[in-house]
Parts: structure tokens; sequence; C-alpha cells
């Protein structure tokens, strides 16, 4: 039966594996032989599983628990430490079974365990087919890989243009891979690399144990002097000592043979030395004598990518028992070996890309991205709603808070609208200072961002109470925000540098809805929008028009509305607004519009919109121009 067991510390998940057999769970012992912890290792004849270190004030005994599945859905867990009594069984949400010193329990499956250190480890049963593919198993993404290894793939091209061969360097025998490895030498060989390589494939996605357990397999089957994966970035190859197994410590390694990495990418398969087709040798080919080198294929994108090579190589004596050349059953098991790594490497990167993006995108956008591979990167023009928002009140903080409790209170409330961002399927674009930047319409394309944009805004200004009785007594101002949002054209993809990824838009369309936003301030509003943003809307949304205007820096007029929420909108306020606006706007009717603004203020004292328009009307019927235009000049950004 087997077993998937997962640890987690704190609450926060570590790692899992996946096993068959009796496990004992506990911290290194020096006997314990495994680099990243957590790791499993097989001593005495059964597996343990190291889930920490012995280092610092760590509590953890070196053998906790054992576990073993022992059929029917149930599950054998044993207190296997002579005065440990902090294991239990957890049942429920709140009951608990303390599992004493030598005592054994039988649960069925699932079960959770809480163990000392605030580790918790949790086991359910797997169907067999999850962990190990058997002949009525298949497994299309393993087979791409070692048929695209070995030569089968046509038609195909890297993504950095070099093209696949059709036909396999090694010979047409060693292009199809779904047939049992011949012979009993070749079942023998595999068997042995599997028994070495077991115990890495459980290790988590970034345990540099599985490239050691992947090397030892070659080295001690093969007999091979030296091992290396070796990366490709770009147009270059990545040598890293981490990457490099010797079979003797007293080896001087060298550089891998360039003339037989290159054949590697340029023909997509694998390739090895001494070869028939070669023309003429190299010194570097003579100094390493027998060699192979199997690419390292990412078939998950779009375009197949080469993340690397797995290669090794070893030296021919006359009357040396190595073989002069490497045999078929070993390309086989190399092509094997490298088909596993490429999947590792591969779901490294894709974790990697994970939690980058995981900061500027929801999961759902985040999926689709990395279907798409890194082309969202570049750069593309697009029609995309932007949001900035301002948290008002940082300066004070500042002055009456301790820098780091300030601190505190700004990455919570940032925290609190990113939330609210990548909840709308939003990108979170940067953030500077006090001021967070996020957009809708890209890298996924969205017809309606423009009200996706407004929702998040709406949802922001709804943070304010929340944050507010949060915060209550702790600062001595009210929390609100300054929030702008403008829709149009703009250039969007990775406007960050090669050390730092920043992905977004550029141009006006940014530039006015940052300035949008710093109006704000000066109409006394929450949230402001351009006549772009504000015509997708529903017809039922609640907004108003408060003047065309001309912003500072810009060229051109733009109409603000401001959007109201729930508690701001009034229907009568909106109606008598837009009616004095029109009034103002003629040109002609400065008293009638000063008349109905003033009243507005009377009923209104805290609008400040119907203050200003006031202003306005009252100035240009004492002072009337014949160039009268009712557009109003921002004085400040």
């Amino acid at each position: 039966m087997l077993m998937r067991i997962e640890l987690a510390k704190d609450g926060a998940f570590v790692g899992d594996i996946r096993v068959d057999e009796y496990i004992e769970v506990g911290r290194r012992d020096k006997t314990d032989i495994g680099d990243t912890i957590p790791f499993t290792n097989r001593t005495e004849g059964y597996l343990r599983w190291v889930i920490a270190g012995t280092g610092g004030a760590n509590k953890l005994p070196r053998k906790v628990c054992g576990i073993q599945a022992v059929g029917g859905g149930m599950v054998r867990v044993t207190n296997i430490h002579a005065s440990n009594k902090d294991l239990w069984s957890l049942e429920g949400t709140e009951a608990r079974t303390r599992i004493l010193p030598g005592e054994t329990i039988e649960r069925g499956l699932p079960i959770k365990l809480l163990l000392p250190e605030e580790f918790t480890v949790s086991v359910e049963l797997l169907e067999s087919s999850e962990f190990i593919p058997d002949d009525q198993v298949s497994n299309p993404q393993f087979e791409d890989q070692l048929k695209s290894i070995l030569g089968s793939a046509s038609g195909t091209s890297f993504s950095s243009g070099s093209s696949f061969s059709s036909q396999s360097s090694v010979g047409s025998s060693h292009t199809v891979f779904s047939q049992e490895i011949e012979g009993s030498e070749g079942n023998k060989l595999f068997l042995q690399a599997m028994k070495t390589v077991i115990s890495a494939l459980q290790q988590p996605i970034d345990s540099p144990t599985f490239f050691k357990g992947i090397a030892e397999a070659v080295i001690r089957v093969m007999d091979m002097d030296r091992v290396e994966i070796i990366t490709r970035q770009g147009d270059r190859w990545l040598y890293d000592e981490k990457n490099q197994f010797l079979k003797s410590p007293n080896l001087v390694p060298e550089l891998p043979s360039k003339k037989l990495l290159e054949r590697v990418l340029a023909s997509g398969t694998v390739s090895t030395y001494p070869d028939d087709d070669l023309d003429g040798t190299s010194e570097s080919l003579m100094e390493l004598q027998t060699a192979i080198a199997s690419p390292l294929l990412n078939l998950g994108n779009e375009k197949p990518e080469l993340l690397g090579v797995l290669y090794a190589d070893r030296t021919y004596k006359m009357g040396s028992k190595r073989p002069a050349a490497i045999t078929n059953d070993e390309i086989n098991l190399v092509a094997i070996l490298s088909a596993a790594t490429a999947n590792r490497l591969a779901n490294v990167k894709k974790e990697k890309e994970l939690s980058t993006y995981q900061q500027f995108f929801s999961k759902k956008v985040i999926g689709s991205l990395l279907s798409k591979g890194d082309t969202f990167l570049d750069g593309k023009d697009a029609e995309v709603s932007v949001l900035f928002c301002d948290i008002r009140g940082f300066s004070k903080a500042t002055d009456t808070m301790e820098a780091n409790q300030a601190m505190m209170w700004l990455s919570d409330t940032l925290s609190e609208l990113s939330g609210v961002v990548l909840e709308a399927d939003g990108v979170l674009v940067d953030y500077v200072g006090d001021e967070l930047f996020a957009m809708w319409g890209a890298p996924e394309e969205e017809a309606s961002h423009s009200y996706s944009a407004v929702r998040a805004a709406l949802e922001m200004m709804k943070l304010r109470k929340l944050l507010n009785d949060r915060y209550k007594g702790k600062i001595s101002f009210k929390i609100d925000f300054g929030i702008g949002l403008n829709t149009g054209m703009a250039r969007v993809g990775n406007t960050g540098s090669r050390q730092k990824f920043k992905y977004g838009p550029m141009g006006r369309t940014v530039n006015l809805g940052s300035r949008i936003q710093g109006l704000t301030k000066q109409w006394k509003v929450s949230t402001l929008m351009a006549e772009s943003t504000a015509a997708r809307l529903p017809a039922d949304t609640l907004k108003r028009r408060l003047c065309r205007a001309r912003v500072v820096g810009l060229d051109g007029e733009v109409d603000l509305f401001q959007l109201m929420s729930e508690e701001e909108a009034d229907e009568n306020l909106v109606n008598r607004y837009q009616e004095g606006l029109m009034l103002y706007e003629s040109g002609t009717q400065f008293r009638q519009a000063a008349r109905l603004f003033g009243e507005l203020v009377q009923k209104y004292p805290d609008d400040e919109p119907s203050l200003i328009m006031l202003e306005r009307s009252v100035k240009s019927l004492v002072n009337p121009t014949a160039d009268f235009s009712p557009v109003w000049e921002a004085p400040t950004k």
C-alpha cells in the first residue's frame, strides 16, 4: 500500500515523500547521509526520513516515530523514542490522542501527527499509479522526452532556433523507447540504477540530492569517472561545481568537450564519443576517450527548450575491462536518467517562476502565463486599465509612530490592497513608497478590464473601515486612500531589468492615470477616473462627472469622473451637481450655476467638488472674460 507523507513546520509546507514500506521519522544522526533537509536515507535495513538537523535549540529526537501501512486503508504509528511524550495523533478538529513511548496505534488514513518543535506529519493513501508506472501506466511527457533525446522527434526546434535532427546519432535501434531494455544485462543495468535513484526521486523539488543520485547511478552502473549536469542559459553553457560528481576525489576534472556539447545542441539528441560519424578527432576528445552527452529537454513550452545536458566520461586504456565505447544499453539508461533530470529541472524552473509570479499575478493568470513560457515578457501594445492607490496619512504615521511600527502599518495596508488586486485577477505592477500601481487587460486579454479595475477600487474603499477598526487607538489619524483610474493603449512587458523583474505598462495611459490619482487630493474625493474608464462601465455604476480638466505635463484634456462608494452615493447630489455643471459650462449662466452650487454646499458641506464649482462659478461671474473656457487647469501634479 502506497502512502504520501507530507511534512509541515509551523503550518508551512516543507516537503513530502511517497513510500510503500516502513519508515522512521526523526532528526539527523551522524550516520545519516544527505544534503538538503528533509531527506531520506536507508540505515540498518530500513528507511529513515530526516526532517531536522542537530544544531540550535532543536528538541526533536533522533527517533520520533515509525510509520507503516498495514492494509485496508490503515496505518500503524509507533512512538519509537524511549522518553518523548510529545507525539500526538490528531483526530478531528480538536480531539487528540497522545502516543506514549513504545506505544503503537492503528488508524485509518488519512491521519495527521503532531511532533515536537511544531512539526506536523500528514499521511494519506495513494493509488500505485500515482507513484510507480508499470506496463499498464504510461507517462506521455516522459515518453516524449525519451523520443526527443533518442532522435525520434522531427520537424521541431529549440527555443534558440537550433533544429532537432530527425535521425539519431546513435543509430535507429534507439529511436523507440516503449519497449523493454533488451537482454538480461540491460535489465540488470536498469534495476541497479533505479535502486540508486529511487531515494533521490522522493526528495523535495529543489533538493540537490536528486542530481547526486542520478550521478551516482551513472558512475556506479556505467563505471564512469565523471558525471556533470551542465545547464544552458541563453547562448552559454554554465558549469557549476555543485553539479559535478567524480568517481575519485583525486581525479582532476577538465572541461567537457565543447564539440560534443555543440553536437547535442545542434541535433537535440544523445551524442557519444567515439562516433563513426565524427570527422577527425580533437585533442579534448582524445583526452576524454569515451564520453556521452544527453540533452535535458523541457517539452512543456510551446517550443522545446534545451535546459542543459547530462554529461559523463571515462578513460579507456589498452587492456582495461572497461568498454572502449558507450554501449547501447548505456545509451538507453542515460536517456532515461536524462528525461527524469530534465523533468526535475523544468519543475524547479516552474517553481521559481511561480514564486516570482505569485508576487504580481493571481493564480488564474499564472496558470495561463506558464503555458506561454516567457513570451509574455516581450513588449506588446495592449489596451489596459491602470489603477494607482495612494495611502493617505503615511507622512503623519512616520511623524507620530515609531519607525518599525510605521513600516508594519504600511506593509499591512499594502498587503490588504494587494490582496484586492489579485482577487480581481489584476497585475501588481509596483509599489512606490506608499503608493500601489496595478493593471488589468494584460498579459491576458480581458474585454471587461475597466470594470475589473473599478471593482477593485470599490473593494479598496471598503477596506478603509476594516483598517481603521484594526488600528483604532494605535494611530492618531483616519486611514484613507486616493485612487486614480485610466484606460487606454500602453506598451506592456518587462519594464524592469535583467536583475529585477517588473511586468507592467508604459506610456501616456499610465502617466495620465498617475496624474488623476494626484487630483483626488485637490478635489478631496477617494476615487477619480477618466472618461475612457467611466464610459465602459454599466449604467448603474455610482459615478458623477466633476469637470473637464487639463493636467500638468500632459497635452490634451480629460473628463474627470468620481467613482462613488455606496456610502457616498446620493442621487439628488449627483443630479443637481450635473445640472449646475451644465449651467457653468454653457459660459453664460454663471449666476444660476453659483446659486445651485451654493445650495449644494449648504446641504452637503463636506462635498468638496460642489465647493470648488461654487468658487469657479462666482469667479467667472465677477470677472467675466471673452475667452472663457470651462476646462479646469490642475495647479499641480
